[in-house]
């Protein structure tokens, strides 16, 4: 089980870099979408929870809660 911080790609190329709990993306990480979306902040338990900013590639962004 992954604890503590890490990268993780998928085969479709999506990827994330960041911290882990048990297994799950948890506390800060960053995630890519092969669409060019980002999202940089705080994860809970796989979700995106709390302070961060995700960007979409048309350059379109939120920073905030979630």
């Amino acid at each position: 089980m992954q604890d503590g911080h890490g990268n993780e790609v998928w085969a479709d190329g999506a990827k994330y870099d960041g911290n882990y709990k048990e297994g799950k993306k948890h506390g800060f990480g960053t995630y890519d979408w092969i669409d060019g979306s980002r999202y940089e902040g705080n994860w809970v338990e796989n979700r995106i929870e709390g302070f961060g900013i995700y960007s979409w590639p048309d350059g379109r962004r939120y920073e905030g809660y979630w």
